[in-house]
């Protein structure tokens, strides 16, 4: 299964772009073009509207600045459409079995699927799932393309200190409060019994496809709970380089083509598999993913063990090092202690506002070595998990000190000097793009000489 599986739509560098038909351009109004992609007024608005929600709009942040930054993204996103050494990794098709996995999560924050369609104004779950999938689609050949751009490009410390001397200091950056946290993640588990009815049920259902009372296909839609594949009839197209879990790889590539897996476990659940069609490095792969239901019982046993947990920690007979190493389910934090790291700065030091609300507001009022109350999450599969945090270091508001944030002045520093490599790479490709911009932004002054 993909480490991604149940994931949800982010957000494209600074905005959503999505794709659009004529009616809505003639509706809605063209602010530019860049290549044959229309930027509507509508996406400067969804532009401003995005960066509010995560804080990063800033009061001189007008039309002028947010249509730039959507242009620039354009260019970006044309350039890698006919890159071939892009859309040869890049493929629309698994862009699909993303988008649809972001469906099913979508409809289940939104109440069903009516509900999503009002919410995105779409008329149809089809063309909601083709929108996600586009969205997604340009999000990668962005990426891709910027990765390319910027790939060379390093800083030095001596840089580093240049780019923080030449901000005035009444400019310097304010950074919110920063807290370092660790957690204890205990997560319910079914009953033996349960798990022995999900296996046999599998058992019987491959059973049944090896008489040929029915097909694979069949049944995954009838009987699977993976959302991604279900409606395809539990359908992959994988290699192994695929971002799946390495269970269910291990399974796919040791099978024969028709063959079928017995019942085996990830941490999705309980699956059985079959190789479809091999092809070279590639194998089609169908799979029936069923997954054991965890009653109150088990929820109310998980949620009394990590209260045992906390009561050994407050009474000093476990570190919540110790504890965390002893009894987290979290496999990727247990192992240091279940101190939390930034996948995008690999600091530990964290803003506070960025922070799941739920854990943000139990931070409220807490100092350093405060654990919080026992937190119930849930994931997008409706999996509940329980959590214990404590706060290891809290940093109040304060303005950058180039010594204390180093580490984020440095990223600050080399995010501005790759900005930099990708206008000049812009200035260098504008001849070559056919770009428009609309009379109501002709006056405009942008930090780039667009042609008007």
């Amino acid at each position: 299964m993909k480490k991604i599986l149940f994931g949800w739509i982010v957000i494209l560098s600074t905005t959503v772009i999505f794709s659009q038909n004529l009616k809505q351009i003639k509706a809605d109004g063209i602010a530019a073009v860049i290549s044959n992609e229309a930027i509507l007024h509508s996406d400067i608005r969804n532009m401003r509207i995005q960066l509010k929600e995560q804080g990063l709009f800033t009061d001189d942040m007008d039309d002028c600045k947010l249509l730039e930054m959507i242009m620039k993204e354009k260019m970006l996103i044309s350039e890698a459409k006919v890159d071939t050494t892009i859309t040869k990794t890049i493929r629309k098709e698994d862009m699909r079995e993303q988008a649809r996995q972001q469906l099913e999560y979508i409809k289940m924050q939104a109440g069903g699927l009516e509900e999503a369609l009002k919410l995105y104004n779409k008329k149809t779950e089809k063309e909601l799932l083709d929108e996600i999938a586009e969205f997604n689609y340009n999000k990668e050949l962005f990426n891709a393309m910027k990765r390319r751009i910027t790939e060379n490009v390093d800083i030095t410390p001596d840089e580093i200190k240049k780019f923080f001397e030449n901000i005035p200091e009444d400019e310097r950056p304010e950074f919110s409060t920063q807290v370092e946290l660790a957690q204890i993640v205990i997560k319910p588990k079914a009953s033996e019994e349960e798990v022995e009815r999900v296996k046999e049920k599998l058992k019987k259902i491959k059973e049944a496809i090896l008489k040929g009372e029915t097909t694979f296909r069949t049944q995954a839609i009838l009987y699977s709970q993976d959302p991604g594949s279900r409606s395809n009839g539990g359908l992959y197209t994988i290699d192994k380089n695929t971002p799946f879990v390495q269970e269910f790889k291990d399974i796919a590539f040791s099978l024969e083509e028709g063959e079928i897996s017995d019942p085996f476990e990830t941490s999705f659940g309980w699956h059985i598999l079959m190789v479809e069609k091999i092809k070279g490095r590639q194998r089609d792969i169908r799979h029936i993913l069923l997954i054991p239901v965890i009653k109150e019982k088990d929820k109310e046993e998980a949620k009394k063990l990590l209260e045992t947990i906390k009561k050994r920690i407050e009474d000093g007979e476990l570190t919540f090092e110790e504890a965390a190493k002893s009894f987290s389910e979290d496999e990727e934090t247990k192992k240091r202690g279940g101190l939390l790291i930034d996948p995008n700065t690999g600091e530990s030091l964290v803003e506070a506002k960025r922070l799941d609300p739920k854990v943000y507001s139990q931070l409220i009022g807490r100092n350093e070595g405060d654990l919080t109350d026992i937190i119930e999450e849930r994931d997008p599969t409706g999996n509940i998990s329980y959590k214990l945090i404590k706060i290891l270091r809290k940093v109040p508001p304060h303005k950058a000190d180039f010594v204390k944030d180093y580490a984020k002045i440095a990223e600050m520093a080399l995010t501005a000097k790759k900005e930099k490599e990708v206008d000049k790479w812009i200035r260098d490709k504008m001849d070559q793009v056919y770009i428009y911009i609309s009379d109501d932004y002709k006056n405009c002054k942008f930090s780039l000489n667009w042609p008007k």
